[in-house]
C-alpha cells in the first residue's frame, strides 16, 4: 500500500540543541501544509496532507481520477499503451483495470502483466485515495513504478535523469568502504566521508560506526543532484544517544562544504533523530544551522516517543524546485512495513522554503545581514547520509533519483 497520510503537524522554528550541529529555529510556518496534488507557494508549510482535503490545482484526495497520466505514456480510459514505467514493475504484477501494453520499465521489463497499483484501487485508470502506480499520484506528480528493490517511487523520473542505487552492496562479497570513492560502485559516485567506518555486508546492507560517519553520493555526468527522491531503510542498533544523530539525509550540498570549503555547505537536511523527533535542517555555512517543522517524538513514536531499536524504518526525502519565484518544496515520508507491497508511505512533514528561514553565516556570497542570511539555495549538489555517535547502524535499499514533479 502507498498511502499519503499526515502523521502530525510540525512546529515552525525550533530551538536547537548544543553541539556541532547546534540548530536555531527561525521563521514562521503556515499551518496545514500543501493540498494534494499541489504545493503551497509562499510561506512555510507545517504539517502533512490531510486525507480528503481540498485540492488546489491538482488531484482530489479520496476522489477518482479517470484517464490519469502514467509516467512515460498516455493513459486512455485506463489503458496505458507503449508507456515507459520508470523504476521497473515486476513482470506479471497485477492491478485492477488499466492494462499496460508494451511498456518497458527502466531497470526491468514489464512482460504481459498489468501495471502495478500501489496504495489505492486502480480501476479502469481511476486512482482512489492513494499514490496509484500507473494512475495519478496523490503526492503531486504521476507515480513511476517500483525501484530495483521493489519499493514504490512516488514521483516520476526526470527524462534522462540520473539514478544511483546501492544494488552493488548485495554482490556477495563483504568489504569496507574506506576511500572517497567506493571501488565496487559500478557508477563510481559513492564513497566514504567523515570520521567512522562503512562496512558492506555483501547481502545488501551497509553498517555504519564511529563519531561522524557519512556516505556521499556525488553527481554524475548528468549534473548535480537537484530535484530528487531519496529512499533508504535504516535500523538503529547501538549508539550513544546523541540527540541530533540518527537517520540524517542531506541534499544540495557543495562537495567540500563539510570539509575544506565551509561556505559551500548550503545543505537541506531531513533528520529522523535519536531523540525521536523529525525536522528539516538548513545549513549555509558549516556548522551553524537552523530548523523548521519539528515533529515531536510522542507524535512520531507513540506512546513513549522513542526512536525504536532493531526495527527497519523506511524514509523518503523529496526536495524539488517550485515554479520560479515560489521556492523549494521539501517532503518527508515514512514506511514501517519494511517495504511490504512497495511500502506504506505516509507523508510525515513538508515545508516550502521561500525566504524567511535564516541561518548564521559570515560568507559574503550568502549576502548576510548582521551575521544571518535566508538565502534560498535553488541549485543542486551532492546527496549524503550521515550519523553521529554510532556504534552500529544499518542501512539498505538506498537510492537517489532525479524526478520530474
Amino acid at each position: 500500500m502507498c498511502a499519503v497520510v499526515a502523521v502530525g503537524c510540525g512546529t515552525g522554528g525550533s530551538t536547537g540543541e548544543s553541539g556541532p550541529d547546534a540548530s536555531r529555529g527561525t521563521g514562521g510556518s503556515a499551518v496545514g501544509g500543501a493540498p494534494m496534488g499541489g504545493a503551497v507557494a509562499g510561506g512555510g508549510a507545517t504539517g502533512g496532507i490531510p486525507l480528503g482535503g481540498t485540492t488546489t490545482g491538482g488531484t482530489t484526495t479520496g476522489g477518482t481520477t479517470t484517464g490519469g497520466t502514467a509516467a512515460g505514456g498516455t493513459t486512455t480510459g485506463g489503458t496505458t499503451t507503449g508507456g515507459a514505467s520508470s523504476g521497473g514493475a515486476a513482470a506479471g504484477s497485477t492491478g485492477t483495470g488499466g492494462t499496460t501494453t508494451g511498456g518497458t520499465a527502466a531497470g526491468g521489463t514489464t512482460t504481459g502483466g498489468t501495471g502495478p497499483s500501489t496504495g489505492g484501487a486502480d480501476t479502469g485508470g481511476a486512482s482512489t485515495a492513494g499514490a496509484g502506480t500507473g494512475g495519478t499520484a496523490s503526492t503531486g506528480g504521476a507515480a513511476s513504478g517500483l525501484d530495483p528493490f521493489g519499493i514504490v517511487e512516488l514521483y516520476p523520473s526526470a527524462p534522462s535523469g540520473a539514478r544511483w542505487t546501492s544494488e552493488h552492496w548485495a554482490n556477495g562479497t563483504a568489504y569496507a568502504i574506506d576511500e572517497r570513492t567506493d571501488p565496487n560502485d559500478p557508477l563510481g559516485l559513492s564513497g566514504m566521508r567523515g570520521t567512522g567506518t562503512l562496512d558492506v555486508t555483501g547481502d545488501g546492507e551497509l553498517v555504519m560506526g564511529g563519531s561522524q560517519p557519512r556516505i556521499y553520493v556525488y553527481p554524475g555526468s548528468e549534473g548535480p543532484w537537484r530535484d530528487v527522491e531519496v529512499t533508504v531503510y535504516y535500523m538503529r542498533v547501538d549508539d550513544d544517544g546523541t540527540d541530533w544523530g540518527g537517520l540524517v539525509i542531506g541534499a544540495r550540498s557543495g562537495p567540500e562544504g563539510h570539509g575544506t570549503e565551509p561556505c559551500d555547505a548550503h545543505t537541506y537536511y531531513n533528520r529522523l533523530r535519536h531523540d525521536g523527533a523529525m525536522d528539516f535542517e538548513k545549513e549555509l555555512m558549516h556548522t551553524p544551522s537552523s530548523t523548521q517543522n519539528r515533529i515531536e517524538p510522542a507524535v512520531l513514536w507513540p506512546p513513549d516517543g522513542l526512536l525504536p531499536f532493531d526495527t527497519w524504518i523506511g524514509l523518503k526525502y523529496v526536495i524539488y524546485n517550485l515554479p520560479p519565484g515560489e521556492g523549494i518544496q521539501l517532503e518527508s515520508y515514512r514506511d514501517l512495513t519494511e517495504g511490504a507491497g512497495g511500502g506504506d508511505w505516509q507523508l510525515v512533514s513538508e515545508y516550502v522554503e521561500n525566504g524567511g528561514w535564516y541561518c548564521q553565516t559570515t560568507c559574503v556570497e550568502h549576502d548576510p545581514v548582521d551575521g544571518e542570511s535566508d538565502l534560498v539555495w535553488l541549485d543542486g549538489g551532492v546527496t549524503f547520509i550521515r550519523n553521529t555517535g554510532v556504534i552500529e547502524a544499518r542501512y539498505k535499499w538506498f537510492s537517489v533519483r532525479e524526478i520530474a514533479p
